[in-house]
């Protein structure tokens, strides 16, 4: 709109400016044309008269000779292409600057005389003129623009605001409070959302705790049957058994170790989701318990790296942050070579557990997904390792989150894939 009103502004203003000069310098032509056929005044008088009589800045050629009054504006003033078109069509006009200085020259054959008169009209409160309009159209089209986008932003957060609601619902949501609901404060134009939404969050949450009680009942149930069975496989070895039989019996006790892990992992996990399992804090050396899982995976102890030197006292549960590194020692073993190093660091009450393995690494498409349960990854597994379970990682992820803290997998320096665990001690 600035544009548009400065562009109509201007052409008004110079069509105006123009009429005007074209008038007056066709009357001070036809003056200046009637006085040359005197034989008493010559050229350089007569312009000299029209100045003292109308502040007229007259160049004029008669023949082949140039006259003018004002030394600044003579013949050189005159643009070459402006003569040519009076000489053609017997009148022009064209913009110039001289010394810096804005004008407009007109120029007009006058027949019969063998003479071209040309008068130098400033521009200068034309161009004035624009330049206090176009900084009056920016001044206020920068006020309308910032006020518009203030306005506009002020109208879409308000606007928007039950919107952020849903999403920060949904975010308390999948963070894992299933009870928490939608409230869009009456508001008539999103209480069908929130109603379906609402609705929504109810069937979910009403879902994923008929599956917890789903598993926690299976789990329970499970044990008993799976003691029995182990009573009688242990019964079953101590007797004589052919070499086939034993065999078979072998393979029984392989599948009932991992029955019952199963279902022990299970019955862990339905604890956790429940909310019964609560953790045991009490001051632990986390080396030692480090020292423990490595020897009872035969891991050598010089793979153990501490920082600073021991004792490393964190208050945390201990039980819990045993298993954390021995489902960790044991992935590392089941699926990628083994363990190659263990550093442990503890800054300002922060515990940092570092594993690295010798596998080739674990993909970032999947650094995500192997923390899910029953995710076993895109890794094979080696024929001669017991076939995991798919939970010990995401038993790792629970234990750790319960803590306070998180895991993440990155590549490690030797080439494999480095878990690590950072947990905040316990006050």
């Amino acid at each position: 709109m600035s544009t548009a009103t400065y562009q109509l502004t201007r052409w008004y203003l110079l069509d105006k400016r123009e009429a005007l000069a074209d008038r007056q310098v066709m009357l001070n032509a036809l003056v200046v044309k009637g006085q040359l056929g005197t034989a008493t005044l010559q050229p350089a008088d007569i312009l000299e008269t029209l100045q003292s009589n109308t502040q007229a800045r007259a160049v004029m050629r008669v023949q082949d000779q140039w006259y003018s009054v004002v030394v600044e504006l003579g013949e050189s003033a005159v643009p070459q292409e402006l003569v040519t078109l009076v000489d053609t069509k017997g009148a022009a006009r064209q913009r110039v600057r001289v010394n810096g200085e804005p004008y407009f020259v007109f120029g007009i054959a006058l027949p019969g005389r063998d003479a071209v008169y040309f008068e130098f009209i400033s521009a200068l409160e034309y161009e004035r003129t624009l330049d206090v309009l176009s900084t009056v159209l920016f001044a206020a089209a920068s006020i309308t623009t910032i006020g518009g986008a203030l306005a506009g932003w002020i109208v879409s957060r308000r606007v928007l605001r039950p919107l952020v609601t849903v999403a920060a619902s949904a975010r308390v949501i999948s963070d894992g409070d299933l009870s928490h609901r939608l409230d869009v404060g009456g508001d008539p134009d999103l209480a069908p959302m929130a109603e379906a939404f609402n609705e929504m969050a109810g069937t979910v949450e009403a879902r994923i705790d008929r599956e917890h009680r789903f598993t926690a009942d299976v789990s329970h149930e499970l044990r008993t049957p799976l003691t029995a069975m182990g009573a009688a496989v242990n019964m079953a070895n101590r007797s004589e058994l052919t070499e086939r039989g034993q065999y078979a019996m072998d393979i029984l006790r392989q599948q009932l170790d991992q029955f019952t892990r199963l279902t022990l992992e299970l019955l862990e996990i339905a604890r956790i989701d429940s909310g019964v399992a609560v953790l045991d804090i009490n001051d632990v050396d986390v080396a030692k318990v480090i020292e423990g899982v490595l020897a009872q995976a035969s891991v050598e102890p010089s793979r153990l790296r501490v920082e600073p030197v021991r004792p490393c006292i964190v208050r945390l549960d201990g039980t819990r942050f045993e298993r954390v590194m021995a489902n960790l020692v044991e992935n590392a073993d089941r699926y990628a070579g083994g363990v190659v190093q263990v550093a442990v660091s503890l800054d300002a009450n922060v515990l940092t557990v570092m594993v690295d393995d010798e596998g080739p690494g674990v993909p970032e498409s999947e650094r995500l997904a192997i923390f899910g349960r029953f995710n076993r990854g895109s890794m094979a597994q080696p024929e001669d390792k017991p076939k995991g379970t798919g939970l010990g990682l995401a038993l790792v992820d629970e234990h750790v989150r319960m803590h306070g803290g998180r895991i993440e997998v990155v590549d490690a320096p030797s080439g494999g894939a480095r878990f690590i665990v950072t947990i905040p001690g316990a006050p």
